[in-house]
Parts: C-alpha cells; sequence; structure tokens
C-alpha cells in the first residue's frame, strides 16, 4: 500500500468531515512538553484541578509507552467562530450581557445551537478512523479530547498543524488559535509531519491583554489567574483581588486571541451575537441577570450537552453575579438583592453582596 497517498487521503477525509488540519507524529516520548508541564505542577500553576497530576503529565508524555501497539499520532485542529466584539453593559433592549467564550458556543453548522466540543470531535474522530479501517481493514485506535491523557498541544506541534503562541494556545494556519485540538493513536505506521518552523516573532500582543496577568511569560500561563480557569474549574469563592478585573466574563475568556494579529488575519467568520437570551443554550454575549437566576433545573435543560453544563449552576451564577458588578448598571440591583437574600449557595449569595457593593459604592 502506497502509505504517502493513504495519508493525504486522510487528510482530505478529515477535512471533508469538518476538520480544518490534520497533521501526523510518531508515538516517541515528548520529553520537552513533559519537563514544562510538571515545571507548572512544581510550581503551583495548576493548583486547583485535582486532577492535573505528575502521574498524568508523564503519561500523557508517553502515548506509545502506554499502547504499544500504536504506531503514529494523527493529530487534528476542529475550527471555531470568534464572536464579533459588543460593548459590555446594557444592550439596546436594556439587557445586561456578559459574555461566554466563543468556543461554549460552538455548533455543528446544523441550527440546533451548541454541542459539548467533546462529544462533537469524539464523534468526528470516530468517524475518520472507520474511514481507515475502510480503507486498510483491522485498525486499533485511541483519541483524546482534553480528558484523555494525551498532551494534544505537544502533538499538534510536532505533527506541524502549528505553533504554540506565546499565549499558550496552537496558532494554526487555517483558522488562527480558534480552533479545539484532538489526537488518534492508530496502529498504522503513516509517514509523519514536519513540525511548524512558525512563530510569533517579536508580537508580545497578548500578553498585556490579559487583565489579571495570567501570561506571566511567553507561553507560560499561571492557571491559578486565568479567567478561564476562575469562571470554569474553579470551586468555590473567587479571590476578592482578582474579581474587578474578570470584567463581564461568565464563561471562559478570550482576550489574549482576540488581541492576536494574527487572529485578526486568520480567525474564521465571527458568530451571530443579536441574541443574549440563553433560552437555547450558549450565547456569545448573555444576559446576566437572565443566567443569575436560572434553577437547577433551568440551568440543565439550557445547558445540558454543551461545555457549559461543566461549570454547574452555581458556579455561572458566582460568575454572573461578579460580572454584573463590573458591569456597572445599577439596574442589576434588584436581581442581585434577590440573589443575596434567597440563593441557595452561599458563595453565590456572598458573590451577589459583592456585587452590590460594586454597583452601590
Amino acid at each position: 500500500m502506497d502509505m504517502a497517498a493513504l495519508k493525504a487521503a486522510l487528510g482530505e477525509e478529515a477535512r471533508r468531515i469538518g476538520f480544518s488540519a490534520c497533521g501526523v507524529t510518531s508515538t516517541r516520548p515528548f520529553s520537552e512538553a513533559r519537563g514544562r508541564a510538571l515545571a507548572a505542577v512544581d510550581a503551583g500553576r495548576m493548583d486547583g484541578m485535582p486532577w492535573y497530576t505528575r502521574e498524568r503529565v508523564t503519561a500523557s508524555a508517553d502515548i506509545g509507552g502506554r499502547y504499544p501497539w500504536a504506531r503514529s499520532l494523527i493529530a487534528l485542529a476542529w475550527p471555531y467562530r470568534p464572536a464579533r466584539s459588543q460593548r459590555a453593559g446594557p444592550g439596546a433592549s436594556g439587557v445586561v450581557r456578559g459574555r461566554f467564550s466563543a468556543y461554549a458556543c460552538t455548533g455543528e453548522g446544523d441550527g440546533n445551537g451548541a454541542v459539548d466540543y467533546h462529544d462533537l470531535l469524539g464523534r468526528r474522530c470516530d468517524t475518520l478512523v472507520a474511514w481507515l479501517r475502510g480503507e486498510v481493514g483491522d485498525v486499533r485506535a485511541k483519541r483524546f479530547i482534553d480528558h484523555g491523557w494525551a498532551l494534544d498541544r505537544a502533538i499538534a506541534e510536532r505533527a506541524g498543524i502549528g505553533f504554540a503562541g506565546k499565549h499558550a494556545s496552537v496558532i494554526t494556519l487555517e483558522a488562527g488559535s480558534y480552533v479545539l485540538l484532538a489526537s488518534v493513536a492508530v496502529s498504522v505506521a503513516l509517514p509523519v509531519d514536519v513540525p511548524s518552523r512558525r512563530g510569533c516573532g517579536r508580537c508580545t500582543a497578548c500578553l498585556p491583554s490579559c487583565p489579571t496577568g495570567a501570561i506571566i511569560a511567553p507561553g507560560v500561563i499561571d492557571a491559578r489567574r486565568c479567567i478561564s480557569y476562575l469562571t470554569i474549574e474553579h470551586r468555590g469563592s473567587i479571590a476578592h483581588e482578582l474579581r474587578p478585573l474578570m470584567g463581564t466574563w461568565a464563561f471562559g475568556c478570550d482576550l489574549c486571541q482576540e488581541a492576536c494579529p494574527i487572529n485578526h488575519r486568520l480567525a474564521p467568520d465571527p458568530l451571530d451575537v443579536d441574541t443574549a437570551t440563553t433560552g437555547r443554550g450558549p450565547v456569545p454575549h448573555p444576559d446576566l441577570v437572565e443566567c443569575l437566576e436560572l434553577t437547577e433545573t433551568e440551568f440543565a435543560e439550557r445547558f445540558q450537552g454543551t461545555a457549559v453544563l461543566r461549570t454547574g449552576r452555581a458556579g455561572l451564577a458566582r460568575n454572573c453575579a461578579i460580572a454584573l458588578g463590573n458591569a456597572g448598571d445599577r439596574t442589576a440591583l434588584p436581581a442581585l438583592r434577590r440573589s443575596s437574600e434567597h440563593d441557595p449557595d452561599e458563595v453565590v449569595r456572598e458573590a451577589a453582596l459583592w456585587g452590590i457593593a460594586q454597583l452601590t459604592g
């Protein structure tokens, strides 16, 4: 079999089913990436994510050791659309709008709203593996999408589909850094690609764009200060000194990506932002009061099957209370007062009191 032709056809099939980039690398250990990740763990920069352990890093860096049958790693990038910029605070309808990270609003292009990218990419990876089996017969495969133990960014870099920017996200030629990464270990020995030689050059636009100073050096992130971590992964009360710096972000953050000049040229067409209601799931500029006052049942109904479910009802309400305090719109006071008195979660009640204090001085 002509393996070069098979690999070329694999890339064509990957793009046909929606991936913007596809590359191949070997299963040899990712020693350099392992060292960087272990240094982050040892320095405490990953504190608050108990699942991100030294054991996980070491195992993730040696997929070939864990899966001796694997002969190649397929690196994949799935593009998603950024959100159009919109002024924070009240919109034309008087709604106080916040922000959801654009990836959380990613859908399948079928008009049915956002979906959890883990499920979306998992199905597409399975489709690609099924195609490969149709070409070569029996193929063993193991896919990795965030919750799998693999260093997806290191795999993507070595497979040549992009390079890590100074904001630590992989930048691709096809969609900038507006991509979600996946990788698949397969038992087929495919020709490998060469790593990208591109880089950010002298540009440092992303570094000052982070209001909390989470990018402490080019490519080095202190997760404990990252707005995405604070609004998604962090449980409990958020440090008071960080709250005013979080702006109106209710889930995730895109500021470093939005500051990137490369993204200005390569980003996909932006999402439509003509609505603030989350009645059909996450939207780029949500109604903060609406999200603050959701019940557990309403939260589950609106965000089931989407990335926003990860933060939980109380986590989203906490984020919205802080965002409302930062938005500076006193029309949110009645909702904040209701939450400060009646929300079943103590952390949310305290965040609502903080929001009230911000709006009343």
